[in-house]
């Protein structure tokens, strides 16, 4: 039996971030029942044998603004319909302004191990720029209801790079994260995607991000801070304590397969890449006529596998294990990529431990070229 991760995507918010681009939609909670009631059945509709699921994720969009009995529903169905490990990690998304007591119960009691709040920034003038519904204190009381019901594995996802954010904003960011024994921090730099609000803000002028040295500073500073109060990078924008990272994201970025379920959900079974319909409406719509949601499949090639495998294994503090790419795809980088390598060596771009490259600390701030270079 091979093990399988689930993605489950729950498209709704109470309102759309200014810089988001995700699958997400606000003012469509009316569609959340008939909504649910397709995702069960598109569930039940993989026949799958031979896995075991180990990590379940449930994103969005806002997981946590489902009405009650949602998440325990869905999870008692995944486990009836597939082999769910006993020790699966299973992971849902919750903005702090949406965490309640009782919801906090349903998914302690449902098998939810590890939930991921969406804190972003403590600065209150940021927060309002970037159209987050919370506060700083909304994010405080979250966490206390999760420990409150025994839920301890909490990541807190942080953004640098801005409107109106500063170093400071950064520090005192990481301090309550870090007060507040979180175990697991994501600090993700900005990506002013077209066709945002906030892409149209700072095109129009209206609001200024900080200068990318200046995110270069936030991010260092948020690196060197984490790493001594005993958080490891395990990938370029991940943090954990020790035996706390993410087994989802890990399992992606070592290409293992997931199903993806939900309108606007991907995912990768015996090496085929797909995603559903995006739109809530035709997503309901195909399941209800009985007709797959799948909108686009691609038969990835043995060659794209291999550079998404060098790309993804470079982002970790794992590296790329250079037996395992001998012997799946025939290839020997010390040989072939000889003069490359020894290059990166003698900058200190990259080590070699193991029989394992990993990016040195000052390889991560050049990622980009290390990566391209060894394709």
């Amino acid at each position: 039996m091979k093990n399988v991760g689930i993605y489950v995507h729950f498209p709704f918010c109470v309102s759309k971030c200014k810089y988001c681009n995700f699958n997400s939609y606000q003012d469509k909670n009316h569609l959340q029942l008939d909504y649910f009631r397709a995702l069960l059945k598109e569930l039940n509709g993989y026949l799958l044998k031979d896995i075991c699921i180990d990590t379940i994720f449930i994103g969005g969009g806002t997981p946590s603004l489902m009405f009650d009995g949602a998440i325990s529903t869905l999870l008692s169905e995944i486990k009836k319909s597939f082999n769910v490990l006993d020790n699966a990690e299973i992971t849902i998304e919750a903005n702090p302004n949406s965490v309640t007591l009782s919801k906090a119960r349903e998914w302690k009691e449902s098998g939810v191990n590890r939930v991921s709040v969406g804190l972003q920034t403590t600065n209150s003038s940021s927060l309002r720029i970037i159209g987050r519904a919370h506060t700083r204190n909304d994010y405080v009381e979250a966490i206390d209801i999760l420990k409150s019901v025994g839920i301890s594995n909490i990541n807190t996802d942080c953004l640098i790079g801005i409107p109106r954010q500063k170093l400071s904003n950064v520090k005192h960011m990481l301090n309550l994260v870090n007060k507040l024994e979180c175990t697991h921090v994501s600090v993700y730099s900005l990506i002013l995607e077209e066709d945002t609000p906030l892409y149209k803000m700072v095109k129009r002028g209206d609001v200024k991000l900080p200068k990318e040295e200046k995110v270069l500073n936030m991010y260092n500073f948020a690196y060197e801070y984490l790493k001594n109060k005993g958080y490891c990078r395990y990938e370029v924008s991940n943090f954990a304590k020790e035996g706390f990272e993410c087994q989802h994201n890990m399992h992606t970025w070592q290409m293992h397969e997931y199903i993806g379920v939900g309108a606007g959900a991907h995912g990768y079974i015996d090496g085929v890449r797909y995603s559903n319909v995006t739109s809530i409406e035709d997503y309901i719509d195909c399941i209800g006529k009985g007709k797959s949601p799948i909108e686009v499949k691609e038969k990835i090639s043995k060659e794209e596998i291999y550079e998404e495998t060098i790309m993804l294994g470079l982002r970790t503090k794992y590296g790329l294990d250079l037996k395992e790419i001998k012997n799946t795809y025939k290839k020997d980088l010390l040989k072939d990529k000889s003069e490359v390598i020894n290059n990166l060596l003698k900058n200190n771009l990259i080590k070699i431990e193991n029989e394992h490259i990993i990016a040195t600390d000052l390889g991560f701030t050049v990622l980009n070229k290390i990566i391209i270079d060894l394709i």
